[in-house]
């Protein structure tokens, strides 16, 4: 729902949508299958959805889809050229208020909406917790991974340092959000970092504690 996607060029057998992924109801979707490819159910009893899932259908949920996805398209390219400016107004504020933001992927072709940086000096659980306090949202992982407390086991694959990996958070953007919104949001998230940075210098974290022996062995 954020970019445009040719299935036909993909090279995948199936594809999943999800109707909440744009603006749709929670609790709808539909699975685009290549044709040729085979499919079994894995429950069984009517033949609704040409029999592979059974049970009434929830005529409310699809129309509800269809009519978020109608809009979505029509507004697509305007949305999501609104979105990639408040992500790109949102990395340079935070490049102005941290000097030593690493923004991943930047120079990769990358979806408009979200934003994933690498806050050096502060441990990501600690940051998190502290945005989470001033009502700013954040994860430490990507939305499939959602209430995990391990780093990303994308940035590990990616290839980064382990103290980038552990800095690293990810914030997203939607069409209800505002530049105004987005100025605040990295205001306050100069001003933890630098004060959650002084501590952990000073150390009176377990992550500074631990930095400083480091480096004074």
């Amino acid at each position: 729902g954020k970019i445009q996607i040719d299935f036909r060029s993909l090279g995948a057998a199936t594809m999943a949508v999800a109707a909440h992924k744009f603006n749709g109801p929670v609790g709808i979707g539909a699975l685009i299958v290549r044709h040729g490819v085979a499919v079994a159910p894995h429950m069984f009893g009517g033949v609704q959805e040409q029999g592979l899932r059974p049970g009434t259908q929830a005529v409310a949920l699809a129309v509800g889809m269809h009519a978020a996805l109608a809009e979505w398209h029509a507004e697509r390219q305007a949305r999501q050229e609104r979105l990639a400016a408040m992500r790109d107004l949102f990395e340079a504020l935070l490049r102005d208020g941290v000097p030593n933001l690493v923004v991943h992927g930047c120079a990769a072709p990358r979806l408009p909406h979200t934003s994933s940086v690498a806050l050096p000096g502060v441990e990501r659980q600690a940051m998190h917790l502290a945005l989470d306090r001033a009502g700013v949202a954040a994860a430490t992982g990507s939305a499939c991974a959602s209430g995990a407390s391990q780093p990303s086991s994308t940035l590990r694959a990616m290839g980064l340092p382990e103290e980038l990996v552990a800095a690293s958070l990810r914030f997203s953007f939607g069409p209800s959000n505002t530049e105004a919104e987005v100025r605040e949001a990295c205001r306050l998230i100069v001003m933890l970092h630098n004060e959650l940075r002084a501590e952990a210098l000073a150390g009176k974290t377990e992550f500074g504690r631990r930095i400083r022996a480091e480096h004074t062995l």
